[in-house]
């Protein structure tokens, strides 16, 4: 199953700690029974995280998911798009990224 990394953020008068509606919103789906219940009626599994990157207003997941469209989905159905600034990328492991960068042409000498 693909991978993909999950970063978001968000201003700190958007911070569950500071702001009272979106610590609700948050306490209401991303609680840790929510989150799971929307991950696998997605058929995917948060692998590791959401992590929160102290001090800032940054949090970082692993995701193993069917497709980037079911990350998506996972992010707007727990509400996380709501308050934060959400970035979903592929990820390849480097000992799998080696063979492409060896038959990459090089452009800089």
């Amino acid at each position: 199953m693909p991978r993909y990394a999950l970063l978001a953020d968000h201003s700190p008068d958007l911070c569950p700690s500071s702001n009272a509606k979106t610590r609700n919103r948050m306490l209401e789906g991303l609680n840790p029974e929510n989150a799971e219940k929307v991950a696998q009626s997605l058929g995917m599994e948060v692998v590791y995280g959401p992590l929160h990157l102290d001090p800032s207003h940054r949090t970082i997941a692993i995701i193993d998911a069917p497709a980037i469209e079911a990350v998506t989905k996972w992010v707007v159905e727990t509400g996380m798009f709501q308050w934060n600034s959400v970035e979903v990328s592929p990820v390849t492991p480097i000992e799998d990224m080696m063979p492409i960068i060896l038959e990459s042409p090089i452009v800089f000498d």
